[in-house]
């Protein structure tokens, strides 16, 4: 009889082409990471002398590029007047951060981090009027409505029978 634990083998893959597979995949995402990263140093050094991010100078109101991958995504954004900063968004963790751009220190802080998972399944939060039911019901309303007009403009057919006047 064998005492608990003396024979212990370690399990090997059970299919080893798929064990490559995700090793080379969580690789190739990471090297994707390093690389976003890379990009938003060098977006964000490249203006040294000014004080203040080479994003800072696109115009106001202008779409700012959405650097990403891999279920992470970095947004430069503007916070105020004079505060830059950026979002980063893990999709796959749900998460939400804020990073603000201090010139004076030439560092990226930490502002806000959120986990919006349960953010999502709210239904009816912080809603004004029309709340979403109004809207809902204008929305079918419109679409009878739009029916109702559109069967009455259609052409009679020849063959349809006579309606009784």
């Amino acid at each position: 009889m064998q005492t608990p634990g003396t024979n212990m083998e370690t399990p090997g893959p059970r299919n080893p082409s798929a064990s490559a597979l995700g090793s080379s995949l969580a690789k190739a995402l990471w090297a994707n990471c390093v690389v976003l990263v890379a990009i938003f140093l060098v977006l964000l050094c490249r203006n040294q002398g000014s004080g203040m991010p080479a994003f800072s100078s696109a115009a106001f109101g202008q779409q700012m590029p959405i650097g990403g991958g891999a279920g992470v995504f970095i947004v430069p954004g503007q916070f105020s007047t004079n505060t830059w900063g950026c979002y980063l968004m893990d999709v796959d963790a749900e998460t939400l951060c804020a990073y603000q751009f201090y010139p004076g220190d030439k560092q990226l802080r930490l502002i806000a981090s959120r986990y919006f998972r349960f953010d999502r399944r709210l239904k009816n939060f912080n809603t004004g009027t029309p709340s979403p039911a109004e809207v809902e019901q204008l929305v079918a309303q419109e679409q009878n409505d739009a029916r109702v007009k559109e069967q009455n403009n259609l052409p009679v057919s020849p063959e349809a029978p006579a309606k009784n006047q």
